[in-house]
């Protein structure tokens, strides 16, 4: 599922007041259109979890949601009909038609659309989703790795100790205490030579490391961020965190490795619609961290002033604390609070564009980028109109 970073100081319940928009067909003051597809998507999971009480329940994939309830697993369509599967404890979202899981029994497996189990594995620990190219990896009983393609042939036997699992035409292993990567013919592609490799992202960079450091090379070994930093994080937004070993100190690298901000902050997440939340440890005698957010250029947008921060949504909005309570704030650092005559004790960052709340009598609303609460049978209301 799409990572989503949570509040990055514990707090206790803070009330909050927010609007409460009218229940009904009015809840909603916008055309269907203003809702994403991924956030229509959102919205019937969430209808399906207020609705039938799922314990978890995953996002859509292919047009299916893994839920678990009651010691079962199953999967649900967009309008809410579920599909119970039988004899299984676990399963993983749907790829290519498949979903790979476990039998009531811990034997490894997958599972076709209609909920039948079509192949097991008795010699395989786990079995994982298909990349878009058919491959998949495995992992077996004599705790090795190995290769499979859709029709479960094996294509590279359990043989190799660790993985960073199979991305982009390349499988990343390591085998006598060395990294390499393998294409799905086994071929070596990167020689065994390094004392880590990550996967490969969508721009060609693999993180990898040897006793020289950490940095970034191609597929071909070019180096595309010299081998000498202490510690390294994956890109996003093609802006990569680093740690400086000595200071202890996060700095901001851009994709071509020109330094953007030198190590400065204890703490970093990675860049998020535009923007890092940053914090420093307090001062000798001090007792409070503080957070703030840098621009995707390693400068300040907003001062280090909140006791927690959460990271902006794609409409502009993050949920941060002070002394007094949660609140949400735009990209200029404005206060939003809608009117409301509904008190809220506890408001949970935004997730997939929608922001869970719990209300005094205990009931749970979400509130959307607009910062609209939708209560259950919103919910359901818009699953209905959404998909017919």
């Amino acid at each position: 599922m799409k990572k989503i970073f949570q509040s990055i100081s514990a707090l206790g319940l803070f009330i909050l007041s927010l609007s409460a928009c009218n229940t009904g067909k009015n809840q909603t003051n916008q055309e269907d259109s203003s809702y994403s597809m991924e956030e229509k998507l959102e919205i019937a999971r969430l209808a399906a979890v207020e609705e039938s009480g799922y314990e978890v329940a995953y996002e859509f994939k292919e047009g299916k949601a893994i839920v678990y309830f009651s010691d079962s697993v199953g999967f649900i369509n967009p309008q809410g009909k579920l599909t119970v599967v039988p004899g299984v404890k676990e399963m993983q979202n749907f790829s290519l038609g498949l979903s790979a899981g476990k039998t009531s029994d811990g034997i490894a497996c997958f599972i076709d659309s209609t909920g039948k189990i079509v192949k097991t594995f008795p010699d395989y620990n786990s079995v994982y989703s298909f990349e878009a190219d058919g491959i998949t990896n495995f992992y077996h009983k004599n705790d090795k790795f190995g290769l499979m393609d859709k029709s479960f042939k094996e294509l590279i036997p359990a043989k190799y100790n660790q993985t960073s699992f199979y991305s982009n035409g390349m499988y990343i292993v390591e085998t006598g205490g060395k990294w390499g990567a393998v294409d799905k013919s086994d071929k070596v592609i990167i020689p065994f030579d390094y004392k880590s490799l990550g996967f490969m992202d969508n721009a060609g960079r693999i993180m990898a490391s040897k006793s020289s450091g950490v940095g970034f090379i191609d597929r071909n070994e070019k180096i595309l961020i010299p081998l000498n930093y202490y510690n390294f994080f994956p890109f996003s937004e093609n802006r990569a965190k680093f740690l400086d070993e000595t200071s202890k100190k996060y700095g901001v690298m851009d994709q071509q490795g020109k330094i953007l901000l030198a190590p400065t902050y204890d703490l970093m997440d990675g860049s998020t619609n535009g923007m890092f939340i940053v914090g420093n440890f307090p001062i000798e005698g001090g007792n409070i961290t503080k957070y703030g957010y840098l621009d995707s250029n390693g400068k300040i947008a907003l001062p280090l002033q909140y006791l927690s921060a959460s990271s902006f949504d794609k409409r502009g909005l993050a949920l941060v604390s002070d002394s007094v309570g949660q609140f949400f704030i735009d990209r200029t650092g404005k206060r939003i609070e809608p009117k409301t005559d509904l008190m809220v004790i506890k408001t949970e960052p935004f997730n997939q564009g929608f922001a869970k709340q719990e209300l005094m009598d205990g009931t749970v609303v979400y509130l959307d980028g607009y910062l609209r609460q939708l209560r259950k049978e919103d919910l359901i209301r818009l699953r209905g109109e959404f998909f017919k």
